[in-house]
């Protein structure tokens, strides 16, 4: 009975947040007459030519209490102005005051239930908050009242994007274009989706012409040098597999290796860059591979190029340069010339004695992804072939960026697939390596988590805590990330959390401010799903069409004991 509740709450979120096709919007909004520039444009609805206002061009300068001050006297000019109304409510959601934004778009849209306008602002609040259910009904009922409104297309093409709906996503980016062509925020990401990137000679040519320039500072030549070491380094090669090889079955190493099956805090991957064998942590909440110095010092690799990267912790942005690695083997997988990124020295992988690193199943993303934690296995297979796939594509190894976009991502981009056999898997949402899965906990509505196997516990962030129990004052507890070291942890008692069919309960939970993430998703993350709760679970992912499946098994992991209680494998 559990398993079929659970199956209905999961279809039911994706019901209810199912967005309507543009091809029925707007059919009661014919005007005749209407200008249609191009064949995206909606049959009957007018073009909106209207320009920013000054309130706007203060908004996306983030200049936002010059943008309240003058959404305000539009707002005294006239009350029942939609765009200023809507105006101050971005302006409240851009400042991070998540509960005002929502407060205010409430009260807007109450007040005036038929402005498509309004409505649409809140669909964005909902959807910023994490609550997409309520963003897809909002959205749906914004496009009921006025489908020619092109923000409307554009924030479904933003849902649709994350759903792995890329081809659709497109579609309403078009439309959204085509009905807007003055919104500045749909005509820069109108032109990145057909952007077609330069060649490496192009790329260095304009490099080195800006390094003629004789009033660069110090600072930005060294930028400018940083930026062509980054071309070069580029062009060595694209990690693609030496042998083709569609199944792998590689050993999951527990962390630490100490000879206890009982214990694994972390789960290593043992593997060879340039012939040195190093154990990487697997980390679905890292993208690529991220070496230490020593590792990288001890294969032989010297930095290409610098740049920053992002995680866990409270010292900001960490130093990191990139590097190629002449040959990786893995298992008996071997890839030639991949990048890879390594950590600056003092930081806190750096001080890891278990590991030499992370590596992001995404690296794989061209296989279909289980991790069988309980089996101590990871197993790497063929992705179904979809319906127009005529050949399968090279594999490669995907070690050092997030790539989603592949060249005119405007001719390219395609839906998921969901094969009959993975009619059962569950849907999830992927901002580049990060898998974001609906979750149930307590009796709170449904909220966004990271699964990530290289958190060591799992967290809420402070305002979902704050709905689901009693917070507690600071824990004893100290965190260890990418970007430092979190000092300040509190916690809340008696999570229950249902996600992808898998229910577990947790006595404690830590609070942590997941405000970053959320920004770089554009959606609130109301907390991660660490290894505690995953590596009780055999994990299996399809990169390319956002699915996941999740398989419980009480027999099996580090939960269950045997007759005198002690822990079995």
């Amino acid at each position: 009975m559990r398993k079929a509740l659970l199956r209905f709450l999961s279809a039911l979120l994706f019901a209810s947040a199912v967005l309507v096709p543009s091809k029925n919007f707007a059919q009661s909004n014919a005007a005749a007459g209407a200008e249609v520039p191009n064949k995206f444009a909606i049959p009957g609805c007018p073009i909106d030519h209207t320009q920013p206002s000054d309130a706007d061009k203060a908004r996306a300068a983030r200049k936002y209490a010059d943008a309240e001050r003058l959404y305000n006297a539009a707002l005294a000019a006239d009350p029942n102005s939609s765009a200023a109304m809507a105006g101050l409510v971005r302006t409240t959601l851009a400042e991070g005051k998540l509960s005002d934004a929502l407060d205010m778009a409430t009260k807007y849209s109450a007040a005036h239930p038929t402005d498509a306008v309004l409505m649409e602002a809140l669909g964005e609040v909902r959807f910023r908050r994490g609550e997409i259910a309520e963003a897809a009904h909002a959205i749906n009922q914004a496009s009921r009242i006025d489908g020619c409104n092109g923000q409307i297309h554009y924030d479904a093409a933003h849902f649709l994007n994350l759903s792995g709906m890329y081809a659709s996503a497109q579609h309403e980016l078009e439309i959204a274009h085509a009905q807007s062509p003055e919104n500045p925020e749909i005509t820069r990401a109108w032109r990145s989706s057909h952007a077609v990137p330069p060649t490496a000679e192009q790329r260095l040519a304009t490099l080195k012409k800006m390094l003629d320039n004789p009033s660069l500072t110090d600072a930005q030549k060294d930028g400018i040098n940083a930026a062509i070491q980054g071309v070069q380094s580029n062009e060595k090669g694209s990690c693609e597999l030496v042998n083709p090889i569609e199944e792998v079955k590689l050993s999951i190493i527990p962390v630490p290796d100490n000879g206890s099956i009982e214990i694994m805090n972390e789960a290593g991957l043992d593997v060879q860059l340039n012939g040195k064998k190093k154990r990487l942590e697997i980390d679905t909440g890292a993208s690529g591979l991220i070496l230490s110095s020593a590792a990288a010092k001890s294969a032989g690799l010297v930095p290409e190029y610098r740049i920053k990267v992002g995680g866990i912790g409270d010292d900001g942005l960490a130093n990191a340069f990139v590097t190629h690695v002449d040959d990786i083997k893995i298992g008996k997988m071997e890839f030639r010339n991949c990048m890879v990124q390594v950590l600056a020295p003092g930081n806190t992988v750096e001080r890891m004695a278990d590991v030499d690193g992370l590596i992001g199943p995404d690296v794989f993303r061209d296989y279909l992804v289980t991790l069988d934690y309980p089996g101590r296995e990871l197993r790497l297979g063929p992705l179904p072939r979809t319906p127009d796939e005529q050949v399968s594509k090279a594999i490669s190894l995907s070690t050092s960026e997030d790539v989603d976009r592949p060249i005119s991502y405007a001719d390219s981009a395609k839906d998921r697939y969901v094969a009959p056999e993975m009619k059962d898997w569950s849907r999830v949402f992927r901002s580049q390596h990060m898998l974001i899965v609906p979750t149930l906990v307590n009796n709170a509505p449904i909220k966004l988590f990271l699964l990530d196997t290289g958190s060591a516990m799992s967290f809420l962030s402070p305002s979902a805590a704050k709905e689901v129990g009693q917070m507690s004052d600071f824990t004893n507890v100290q965190l260890n990330g990418v970007n430092g070291v979190v000092r300040k942890v509190p916690a809340v008692g008696n999570v229950s959390m249902t996600f992808a069919l898998i229910k577990q309960t947790r006595r404690n939970m830590l609070i942590l401010d997941t405000g970053g993430m959320s920004r770089n998703v554009g959606a609130e993350m109301s907390g991660i799903i660490g290894f505690p709760i995953l590596r009780e679970l055999v994990l299996s992912i399809d990169y390319r069409d956002n699915l996941i499946h999740v398989v419980y098994d009480p027999r099996k992991g580090f939960h269950a004991t045997n007759d005198n209680g002690a822990p079995v494998n």
